[in-house]
């Protein structure tokens, strides 16, 4: 199993990446309710107009965050992997990296109950993610369903990257995010990787933020990869990748 020697987990090593793409007027908000619970965060850019990017660097002087442009649209996982590499070069300064969506809405507690899903984990030097609970801003559904008593962590299979804290050391061993996926299932792939290496993967069943998915449909593709049936109804784009991206990891795993 894997062993690392890290210090103690605390806002003061944990920094944020904060991926966009042409985001809503509400970022600079959701920017504000996250800033405070890290050390440090970078927003990602994937070349969005203008007018949003005007936005961003106004945000970048006004916070204290940092901004990576991209000339173009690189995708999530790319955008992911920069932003790691990026506080990676920081002198060992930050052990844990907190990645959110540009429409995630973090609550005061989130990165705090993180920190106490690691520190009651007994097998803390295993762990390479931890994942926050979420309310689903649409329907108001609670994603995850607790299924212990008084347990501030569980372990899980997948997680989504919003809301989670990924380990540096973890990263370093088991490689990028897949870029090649673009966007979608780069979360579950990385999570399966993730375990292959030993690692375990954990969630904070307490809720940490309001997250937008979309209208669900029933999908058996989706529960046999990620054991829910539901999805969103996505633009065809989505389509494309989220079936392209199964169907890769379907292949890949039946070897």
């Amino acid at each position: 199993m894997p062993k690392r020697k890290e210090p103690k987990l605390s806002n003061n090593n944990i920094c944020a990446v904060v991926v966009t793409y042409h985001p809503d007027i509400g970022l600079r908000e959701r920017i504000e309710k996250i800033r405070h619970q890290v050390d440090k965060l970078l927003i990602v850019d994937n070349n969005s107009a203008p007018d949003c990017v005007e936005m961003i660097q106004k945000i970048s002087i006004d916070l204290d965050v940092d901004v990576i442009e991209n000339s173009s649209n690189l995708g999530i996982a790319e955008a992911l992997n920069q932003g790691l590499k990026y506080f990676k070069s920081l002198d060992s300064k930050y052990s844990w990296v907190l990645t959110l969506d540009q429409d995630s809405s973090c609550y005061s507690l989130l990165v705090q109950q993180l920190i106490m899903a690691y520190e009651e984990c007994p097998f803390r030097d295993e762990v390479g993610i931890i994942g926050t609970n979420y309310q689903e801003k649409t329907t108001g559904r609670i994603l995850h369903k607790k299924k212990k008593v008084n347990e501030s962590w569980e372990e899980v299979q997948n997680l989504p990257t919003s809301g989670c804290i990924t380990s540096l050391a973890a990263f370093s061993e088991v490689g990028d995010f897949r870029s090649d996926f673009f966007i979608d299932y780069v979360d579950t792939e990385y999570c399966m990787r993730l375990r292959n290496k030993g690692y375990r993967v954990l969630i904070s069943p307490k809720v940490g933020m309001i997250h937008p998915l979309g209208y669900y449909r029933v999908s058996k593709l989706h529960k046999l990869l990620r054991g829910s049936s539901m999805i969103t109804n996505y633009p065809p784009f989505r389509h494309y990748y989220w079936t392209r991206n199964g169907l890769i990891l379907i292949l890949e795993n039946l070897r």
